[in-house]
């Protein structure tokens, strides 16, 4: 019998018969996790995405689905409000769907913990922090985007296009000539500064999109809550 004691963080559960199911888990030590658990409807209304978990989880061979038995550590449910919620679910989200089980992804473990302290931040901040974690999460998966100088000329000034087929950026003057065929970077992603208008976050939310799409060959429109984040961005501007 094989046992792991680790901590991580709640990703979601789906029933599987009257006092069991699969629960997800974005572990710190084992990346993410599938599992059988016991769990009553009533006790997975007191949980909510990215809580703070400790766990024991055993199985008789290492990669099945074994079964877990969790603690809650630390809940999100009086430290959040509309926006940051849809943040932290939109996080979660992406890494049940899109992190392989059982691999250790420990920059994406702590850029989620980095972006759970964003709850007391102004709307601008909260949705500049999170562009920037799906970027990461990007190039923590393997799928960077380099946006920091030219492809064509190494240059780091006047950075303004980006390719669609390999993530690299180019000039203005290197990439005029094939404008249709590129993305043109938003100021957000060039710049730490929150003084943007909420349309230029769309426009990155598109372009990350835009990869995770390509990468993961996933179908965005799954993706419920950040297309609710998305939404609420677009509201901002109403």
């Amino acid at each position: 019998m094989i046992k792991i004691n680790d901590s991580g963080f709640y990703l979601g559960y789906k029933k599987y018969e009257e006092n069991s199911g699969i629960i997800f888990i974005l572990s710190k030590k084992n990346g993410l996790i599938k599992s059988f658990t016991k769990f009553s409807k009533k006790n997975t209304k007191s949980f909510m995405i990215l809580d703070e978990i400790d766990f024991t989880w055993k199985s008789k061979q290492l990669g099945g689905l074994g079964y877990v038995n969790i603690d809650l550590k630390k809940s999100n449910y009086f430290e959040s409000h509309y926006l940051h919620t849809l943040i932290k679910s939109s996080a979660g989200e992406l890494c049940l769907n899109f992190l392989p089980l059982w691999q250790s992804n420990v920059l994406t473990y702590n850029d989620i913990t980095n972006l759970k302290k964003v709850t007391n931040d102004k709307p601008k901040t909260m949705i500049l922090k999170y562009v920037w974690w799906e970027v990461f999460f990007l190039k923590n998966n393997g799928y960077g985007l380099n946006l920091n100088k030219c492809a064509v000329t190494g240059s780091k000034d006047d950075i303004y296009y980006l390719s669609p087929k390999s993530g690299n950026s180019v000039s203005y003057s290197e990439g005029k000539k094939f404008h249709n065929k590129l993305f043109v970077i938003p100021e957000c992603l060039k710049s730490s500064s929150i003084n943007f208008n909420y349309s230029d976050f769309q426009e990155a939310l598109k372009i990350t999109g835009y990869f995770l799409n390509k990468n993961f060959e996933s179908n965005l429109a799954k993706l419920v809550f950040r297309n609710q984040l998305i939404e609420k961005i677009i509201s901002f501007e109403k």
